[in-house]
This record gives C-alpha cells, sequence and structure tokens, in this order.
C-alpha cells in the first residue's frame, strides 16, 4: 500500500477535458479491456483500478498531467480518486459518459503505452548505437522494453526475479522480447563480457566498484548511459547513505578513457537531484 499522503483529484466537463487532451495530457481509459476494444478516444492508454497496483510500472510518471475517462462517471472518478492515492498530483477525470467526448469511441486501435522509461533515456536513444543493450538493476524493465521496442536486443539484469517476470510481462503485453538474468550485482563476480553490449545503461542505482566491469563490457564505439542519485537528494528524501549518493562531478570522471558526449546535474533545490551521462566508448 502507498504511504504518499493521497492527492485531490478534479472534475471536468467535455471542453475542459478536450483541452487537457490537446496540452498532451494522458488519457487513462479506466474501462475493462473489452469495452476498450469496442472503441476509444485516439491516444488513450488503458488501465482499470483494479490494475494499478500490480501494473504500477506501467502507469505514467508521478509529474504527468492524467485525464481519467469511462462510460460511468463515477468510475472515472473511483479511478481519479485511486491515482490521487498512489501521488498523482496532476489527476481530471471526466464528470460525463464517455460517449459526451467527440471521438470518444472512434479509434479501435491498440492502447497507447502509459509508462515513460527515464526522460534521459528518451533524450540520449537517438545518439545510442544500435544492437545489444544492457540494464544493471532493471527492476520492472521500462528502459530495457523501451529499447526493445526500437529495436534493440535488449537484456535486462537484476537480483530479484520477481521484479524481472514483471519486466517479462511488461515486454510480453507490447509484443516485445526480453532477456532477462537474474543476477547478484553486489555480491561475487559478474560474468564476463568483454566488449559484450554496445549500450550498458544504470538508472537510480549506484554500485561504484561496478563502474570498470561496465566500461570492460561496452564494445568499442558503445556507450554508457547512467543515472542515478546526487548527494543533495538526501535533503529530500530517499536515498540517504553516502554509498548510494555521488558527489557533485563524480560521475563525469567515473569512466576514464570514454568521451563523454553530455553530462547533467540537476537542482539541488528540487528532487530527485540526479547526475546524469552519456559516455561512448572511442574506437580502436
Amino acid at each position: 500500500m502507498s504511504l504518499i499522503p493521497a492527492l485531490p483529484v478534479t472534475a471536468v466537463g467535455v471542453a475542459e477535458a478536450l483541452a487537457h487532451a490537446a496540452a498532451g495530457a494522458t488519457v487513462l481509459d479506466a474501462r475493462a479491456p473489452e469495452d476498450f476494444a469496442r472503441g476509444h478516444l485516439a491516444g488513450a492508454g488503458r488501465m482499470g483500478v483494479d490494475e494499478f497496483h500490480a501494473l504500477r510500472a506501467e502507469l505514467p510518471p508521478r509529474t504527468a498531467t492524467v485525464l481519467v475517462v469511462h462510460d460511468e462517471p463515477a468510475a472515472a472518478h473511483r479511478a481519479a480518486v485511486a491515482l490521487g492515492g498512489l501521488g498523482y498530483p496532476h489527476t481530471f477525470w471526466l464528470d460525463a459518459p464517455l460517449d459526451a467526448l467527440p471521438g470518444g469511441r472512434d479509434d479501435a486501435g491498440p492502447a497507447a503505452r502509459l509508462w515513460r522509461p527515464s526522460p534521459w533515456l528518451e533524450a540520449v536513444c537517438e545518439s545510442l548505437p544500435a544492437g545489444r543493450s544492457l540494464d544493471l538493476a532493471a527492476g520492472s524493465g521500462r528502459e530495457s522494453v523501451f529499447l526493445a521496442l526500437r529495436g534493440f536486443e535488449a537484456h535486462a539484469w537484476d537480483h530479484d526475479p520477481t521484479a524481472l517476470e514483471r519486466a517479462h510481462a511488461l515486454a510480453a503485453r507490447h509484443g516485445a522480447t526480453l532477456r532477462t538474468r537474474v543476477v547478484e550485482l553486489e555480491r561475487g563476480p559478474l560474468p564476463e563480457c568483454p566488449g559484450a553490449f554496445d549500450v550498458v545503461m544504470v538508472f537510480r542505482y549506484l554500485h561504484r566498484s561496478l563502474w570498470p566491469w561496465i566500461a570492460a563490457s561496452v564494445a568499442p564505439g558503445g556507450a554508457i548511459v547512467h543515472e542515478t542519485f546526487l548527494a543533495a537528494q538526501a535533503r529530500h528524501g530517499r536515498p540517504k547513505q553516502a554509498r548510494f549518493l555521488l558527489q557533485p562531478g563524480e560521475l563525469r570522471e567515473a569512466f576514464p578513457g570514454f568521451v563523454v558526449e553530455r553530462y547533467e546535474e540537476t537542482s539541488p533545490e528540487r528532487s530527485p537531484v540526479m547526475a546524469r551521462l552519456l559516455a561512448r566508448r572511442p574506437r580502436d
């Protein structure tokens, strides 16, 4: 159960709902799959309120503006309240049946993707070399599945087999192939994979002892994509232990011999406080 205080949600009429959709809000259709399949608003994703916890990784980011729709306004309200309970501060619900929306049932195509990978991965993905990718501490697999959908041979490693099962399920729901492996990243030697991957990526995870292994596992011309927390994050919340937190500038210097193509550190005044790196191994 979420420990985040429930946030208020806002009812909107047809005109305001259309304005939110036109402005790029995520449209979440909370109906059953068979009802959605018979017709929905173009660009809508689908998830029933009873699926929110099991499919938490497939919900939009909490920063997103979300418009919840349903055939029954009361059901849209219940789903919106559930999102508020999960910590979504910009949640609106259509206080009218879906039929009231122009084009509300015109699309019979597949549901749009509600979830997003790390915005940093989205920002740098066009710069990544095609081929084999490895996501370390992959968790529920959003970043791995995102690259699989872009044609990568995507590999996801994590110590938690349950998380990798969720990653497999996410990939399957999107028709993608994901190769997973249970690996204890912090205990014992990792499999030797010299030059085996065109992209190695790490998100919101820090184990400095892995850095030499990561560097050795990147093929010539390949890339490292790394994003994790800076020390100033401890002022805002977790993580707080120094071993999980970078010092300013530390990630930039973490991979000697690699060319830093993009690097940024976010403001310490706003959570999450992150360092973000795209580095390239020169071709031999």
